[in-house]
């Protein structure tokens, strides 16, 4: 695993700055350094990338890896046990890395799958991305999606809840603040206020104090106003920010995962619930002018595709990316909210082509600068430095030199 990667272009570091006639060293995983191609040493072995274009692996910072993205995903998993929802998440997990997404977090799973599926490829059993998963959400009793809820009421039971994923393995901890658009066809709404500012509070505190991240879905101005007063990071679809909260975003370093995607998909698809549709459609249009609004205002922004919901595939990170830029056409900037901004988002060293980074790479036949298009022409895919998908090259042949 000590290798370098030569004739290519890169979108390097920070900036997804376009470099040419530069090298990428791999060892032992990690990106050893990026070096000319002049610096290439004597006896080195090296991959040739015949000209294509290197970039970092995409990070979805939103999926839900044991739904099927149909019309319906509740249904589905009505119809199957424990074993074919174990079986479908791990079959979705190689689907990620044939589209060259090399990172997911998982925030809301039935019976904790998410965190054995994540167990099992850290431990080498089954090929898949890196894997951040919550497992169980935080919910109140009767809150939003009660289908994967860990029911919370009171402080005690907050406090309890949070140890016990993080007991199980959780990464990080998710929390049902309002209600949403699919959990459930009565008794929920997208503005209402579910946990209380004291529950989030606890469970805030105690996953920070074990170095947990908490993701909080949050639709409404309330919920999303006591997420961001409990120190939550961040903030899952909100659709109703306004200065105020975009503010207060600014000030306690939280950052904000929109998910515009799956809300089209729930306000449109014929075969959408008719509940779920129409709570969608009253939200899409103001989703759209928080997103036009704030994207530029200096909360860092990270794409999340929400994949498995309904109509939404777990190769959705490419439309999420597309329906950002519908609203806002740089493509760079919407780029870094699936590489750069949801590496810094994470806390981890992906995300860039930079020293010292995991050797989680894509090489594309086009560039997504010009087009992010291009992002469905993937001919090779690293992961830890290690070619797992191969489309349009041939297997890796590294030479020395």
């Amino acid at each position: 695993m000590d290798y370098i990667i030569s004739n290519i272009r890169l979108l390097a570091g920070e900036d997804l700055e376009l470099v040419r006639n530069k090298a990428v060293w791999v060892k032992d995983g990690i990106i050893h350094e990026v070096i000319s191609d002049s610096e290439i040493p004597e006896g080195a072995l090296v991959h040739d990338g015949r000209g294509h274009l290197l970039i970092p692996g995409l990070i979805d910072l939103h999926i839900h890896m044991m739904w099927d993205g149909s019309a319906d995903p509740v249904a589905t998993l009505e119809l199957e046990g424990y074993e074919q929802m174990l079986i479908r998440a791990v079959a979705n997990c190689r689907h990620y890395l044939e589209h060259g997404i090399t990172t997911v977090r998982d925030i809301g799973s039935v019976d904790d799958i998410a965190l054995h599926v994540a167990k099992s490829i850290r431990r080498g059993l089954v090929p898949g991305p890196d894997v951040i998963a919550s497992g169980k959400t935080l919910t109140m009793t009767g809150g939003h999606d009660p289908f994967w809820a860990r029911f919370v009421d009171g402080k005690d039971e907050a406090l309890k809840g949070v140890r016990e994923q993080i007991y199980k393995g959780a990464q990080v901890i998710k929390v049902s603040a309002t209600g949403g658009a699919y959990g459930r066809d009565e008794g929920e709404q997208v503005g209402h206020s579910e946990l209380n500012p004291e529950e989030l509070q606890t469970i805030a505190n105690e996953a920070h104090r074990f170095g947990l991240k908490v993701a909080s879905h949050a639709i409404g101005r309330d919920g999303i106003r006591n997420s961001l007063l409990a120190g939550i990071d961040t903030i899952e679809h909100g659709h109703y920010l306004d200065d105020e909260l975009v503010a207060l975003m600014k000030e306690r370093g939280a950052a904000w995962i929109p998910t515009l995607y799956v809300y089209q998909q729930l306000a449109s698809m014929k075969e959408i619930p008719e509940y779920a549709k129409e709570k969608a459609r009253e939200i899409t249009e103001i989703h759209a002018a928080a997103f036009k609004k704030y994207f530029n205002s200096g909360v860092l922004v990270g794409a999340g595709s929400d994949a498995g919901s309904p109509g939404t595939s777990h190769h959705a990170l490419k439309d999420e990316l597309y329906a950002m830029h519908e609203l806002m056409p740089d493509t760079k900037a919407v780029l870094k909210t699936a590489t750069v901004n949801a590496g810094k988002i994470l806390d981890m060293n992906v995300g860039r082509i930079e020293k010292g980074y995991k050797a989680d790479l894509i090489l594309l036949a086009g560039n997504p600068i010009d087009d992010l298009s291009h992002l469905d022409k993937v001919n090779q895919v690293f992961k830890d430095g290690e070619i797992v998908v191969n489309h349009g090259l041939s297997n890796i042949k590294v030479e020395a030199i």
